[in-house]
């Protein structure tokens, strides 16, 4: 199921367009990215300790393509936590 439009921005990077969102759904910023041409793509999660800026945004995207992010395919989310400056593997 693909997640509601509301509070979106839209970003566009290396000729792709992403949908993401900044959520505290459980006490931890959470950003949400997916691919804004697919229903039920896979979503990239990372947790983050502070506000979030277009370029936090766009480190994400290439990080989390250089490790395995597919967000054109159906897959379970890859979830990244952001810390001390550098992406590790979220849980």
């Amino acid at each position: 199921m693909p997640p509601p439009q509301k509070g979106f921005k839209i970003i566009n990077h290396r000729d792709v367009q992403y949908r993401w969102i900044l959520r505290n759904a459980t006490g931890v910023n959470q950003l949400l990215v997916t691919a804004a041409e697919t229903v039920d793509g896979q979503q990239l999660l990372v947790d983050l300790p502070r506000i979030v800026s277009y370029q936090r945004v766009t480190e994400a995207i290439d990080h989390a393509n250089s490790h395995g992010w597919t967000p054109m395919v159906k897959a379970p989310p890859l979830h990244f936590r952001y810390a001390k400056g550098s992406y590790q593997a979220g849980e």
